[in-house]
C-alpha cells in the first residue's frame, strides 16, 4: 500500500543510507577511534535516534521514500562535513605550539644590554640612548659605585639568554670575543666559550699573515709592519720595539716592581703622555687623576668609577722613563682627561691635548710647563691622537661613534681624522670617515726614525668583551691608509722577579720615543689587576685591586731583555 514499507524493507533503507556516509572524525586524540563506516549497529544511538524523527516526519508530508532518503543523505553528510571541520580546527588549536617567551633582560626593548662577563668589578647593564644606565630585572643599582648592577648576594649583576648557546666568535688577530650585542653579532658566534675551540688562529707565529699563509716571503718592509726590514732571504728582521713573524707585535722588557709608572699612594689615574723638558732633564707626565665621587677632597684611591665628571690633568715628573713618577701640581681641574703632550717640531713650545666635556681643547706652553694659555677647543669629537707637523699643522686623529663599520662589530666607534691648519685655531669640521673597518678608540700615532706612521689604539671598547687582548697597532706610508694588528698586546705584564699580574683592561696608549725616534716604553693605563700587586692591609700605598686602576709604563724590548726572545729583532 502506498505510504507503507515493511520492516525488512526499512531495515534496508537505513542500511544502505549509513553504508555511504564516511563516518565524520578522523583519528581523535581524546576518543581514540580511526576513520571508519557506519553499520547499522553502530553504537551513536543519538544520530539514529535523530535520523529517524527525521523520516517519520517527512513521511508525514506524503514525501516518496526515495526522496526521503536522498535528503536525509544529504542532511547527514553537510552535518558530518560541518562536523568534522570544526573538529580540525579545534585539533589544530590544541597542536599549536606555545609561543616562546622573549628573553627581556633589560625592561624596555629600548634599553640595550651591556655585558660585562670578564669584568669582576662591572655588573651587566642596560645602557639607555644617553648613555645613562638602568640595571636588567632582578639586579639593582649600587648607586653608581662597582659592580654598578649587582645581583641578590651582593656580586656584578650576570644575565645571559638561555636560548643562546653559542656566543662567541673569531675577531682579527686570532681573538675570541664575545658576540652577542646585534643581530649580525648573534649569526656570527659559532662557539659556546671565550676558547672558540681554538679555531681563530695563531697570528704571532703568521697563520694569519697572508705572506706567510701563502707559502711566500715579505716582498718589503710594509710586509713587516714598517717595524722591521724584509731582507734579502725573505724574513723580517723585527726593531726592538717589535715582534712576531711580522714584527706586527710589541715587544717589552719586563718591569721593574719599584718602577711602575705612577701609582701613587691616595689616587687613581687613568694613563697619561711624556715629554722630557731640556731645562731639567726630567721625563714630565701629564696624567689623568681621578677623585672620589662622594668627596673629591678625601684621600683615597677610589678607582674609575668617576672618571666622567671627576677627572683632572695633573703634572708628574721621573728621572727615569719608567718611573717612579712624583706629582707635582694639578695642571687642569675637572672635568678634563685624556692628555696628550707634545712638542711643537716648529717651535718647540709644549701642546697639551685633553678632553673637556665633550670637546677636544688645546692649551700651550712656551716654557716647559711653567706656564699655560688658555684653553682653544679644536673638535667636537673625543680622545685625541695628535700629530704635529713642521709646517704648524696638526693631523688630529681622533674617535668618533655611530661609524657604519662592516658586520659584524662588537661596537660603533671608529677611529677618523682631522686636519688643523695652524697650531692656534680650531681644526677643520670632522668627516666621521673610518680609516680601517675595525672598531676602535683611543688612538696615539707617531712616526719612528725611518719617517713610517704607526698607531696604537683600543681595539675593543665599549661593549667589546672580553679586553684581555684589546691593545692594536696600525702602520701606514702615508697617515691616511692603514694595515692593522688585532692584540698587538694583551693585559698580562711580566714583572723582572719572574712573577707576572692579568688585568681585566689595558687601555689608552701612549708611545714614548727616544731622541733618534726610536720607541723607548709605552704608557696605558689598567684596571682589574689582582690585588696581590700591593698591600693587602691596605694602608693606601699599593694599588687595592677591583676597579682601582693605575697608570703603568713598560720599558719596549731589547735583544737582551725582550719578553719574546726572537733572532728577527735589531
Amino acid at each position: 500500500m502506498p505510504g507503507t514499507y515493511s520492516s525488512t524493507r526499512r531495515s534496508k533503507l537505513y542500511d544502505d543510507l549509513y553504508d555511504d556516509v564516511e563516518e565524520p572524525y578522523p583519528y581523535n586524540r581524546r576518543k581514540g577511534y580511526g576513520s571508519r563506516r557506519y553499520s547499522s549497529s553502530s553504537s551513536n544511538s543519538t544520530q539514529i535516534y535523530m535520523f529517524i524523527v527525521f523520516f517519520i516526519v517527512v513521511l508525514s508530508f506524503g514525501l516518496s521514500p526515495e526522496l526521503v532518503i536522498k535528503l536525509s543523505k544529504k542532511s547527514i553528510v553537510t552535518k558530518s562535513k560541518e562536523i568534522e571541520k570544526k573538529q580540525d580546527t579545534e585539533e589544530k588549536e590544541e597542536a599549536k605550539p606555545e609561543e616562546p617567551k622573549v628573553w627581556m633582560p633589560c625592561e624596555s626593548s629600548d634599553l640595550i644590554l651591556e655585558r660585562h662577563d670578564f669584568e669582576n668589578r662591572h655588573g651587566d647593564i642596560c645602557r639607555m640612548k644617553n648613555n645613562s644606565y638602568k640595571c636588567p630585572v632582578d639586579c639593582r643599582d649600587t648607586g653608581g659605585n662597582a659592580p654598578f648592577c649587582a645581583n641578590k648576594d651582593g656580586g656584578p649583576c650576570r644575565v645571559k639568554d638561555p636560548s643562546e648557546p653559542k656566543e662567541f666568535r673569531c675577531d682579527l688577530g686570532g681573538i675570541c670575543i664575545l658576540s652577542v650585542h646585534t643581530e649580525q653579532e648573534r649569526k656570527a658566534a659559532k662557539y659556546k666559550d671565550s676558547t672558540c675551540d681554538n679555531k681563530c688562529g695563531n697570528a704571532r707565529s703568521g697563520q694569519l699573515t697572508e705572506w706567510k699563509i701563502n707559502g711566500g716571503t715579505c716582498r718589503n718592509d710594509f710586509d713587516c709592519s714598517l717595524a722591521g726590514v724584509c731582507t734579502q732571504d725573505g724574513t723580517c728582521l723585527c726593531d726592538a720595539w717589535a715582534s712576531g713573524i711580522d714584527c706586527s707585535f710589541l715587544n717589552f722588557q719586563k718591569v721593574d716592581k719599584s718602577r711602575l709608572g705612577y701609582l701613587h699612594p691616595h689616587i687613581s689615574s687613568w694613563g697619561g703622555s711624556i715629554v722630557k723638558s731640556k731645562k731639567f732633564n726630567l721625563y714630565h707626565m701629564f696624567t689623568s687623576e681621578i677623585l672620589c665621587k662622594d668627596d673629591p677632597s678625601r684621600k683615597e684611591r677610589c678607582g674609575l668609577n668617576a672618571w666622567e665628571t671627576h677627572s683632572r690633568i695633573a703634572e708628574t715628573v721621573a728621572e727615569n722613563i719608567d718611573g717612579p713618577y712624583q706629582r707635582i701640581k694639578t695642571v687642569f681641574p675637572a672635568e678634563h682627561h685624556n692628555p696628550s703632550i707634545h712638542i711643537s717640531p716648529r717651535t718647540g713650545d709644549w701642546h697639551l691635548f685633553s678632553i673637556s666635556g665633550s670637546t677636544i681643547e688645546r692649551t700651550i706652553s712656551t716654557d716647559e710647563g711653567d706656564t699655560w694659555s688658555s684653553p682653544i677647543t679644536i673638535s667636537p669629537r673625543q680622545n685625541p691622537g695628535p700629530l704635529l707637523q713642521e709646517d704648524g699643522s696638526t693631523l688630529l686623529y681622533y674617535r668618533a661613534d655611530g661609524l657604519p663599520l662592516p658586520e659584524p662589530t662588537c661596537s660603533d666607534e671608529g677611529i677618523s681624522i682631522q686636519y688643523c691648519p695652524s697650531e692656534t685655531g680650531p681644526c677643520e669640521p670632522p668627516q666621521d670617515i673610518p680609516l680601517f673597518s675595525h672598531t676602535g678608540e683611543d688612538p696615539s700615532v707617531f712616526r719612528d726614525h725611518r719617517g713610517n706612521f704607526h698607531m696604537l689604539f683600543n681595539a675593543h671598547p665599549f661593549k667589546c668583551q672580553p679586553k684581555l687582548n684589546q691593545g692594536a697597532h696600525a702602520w701606514s706610508l702615508d697617515g691616511i691608509h692603514w694595515s692593522t694588528r688585532v692584540g698587538a698586546f694583551d693585559t698580562t705584564v711580566h714583572f723582572t722577579d719572574g712573577s707576572n699580574m692579568k688585568c681585566e683592561r689595558r687601555e689608552r696608549p701612549q708611545m714614548v720615543l727616544d731622541d733618534d725616534g726610536k720607541p723607548l716604553a709605552l704608557i696605558s693605563a689598567v684596571t682589574g689587576c689582582p690585588q696581590s700587586l700591593g698591600d693587602k692591609n691596605g694602608d693606601g700605598k699599593h694599588y687595592r685591586g677591583a676597579d682601582d686602576c693605575f697608570t703603568l709604563i713598560q720599558k719596549m724590548g731589547s735583544v737582551e731583555t725582550s719578553m719574546y726572545n726572537n733572532d728577527n729583532i735589531i
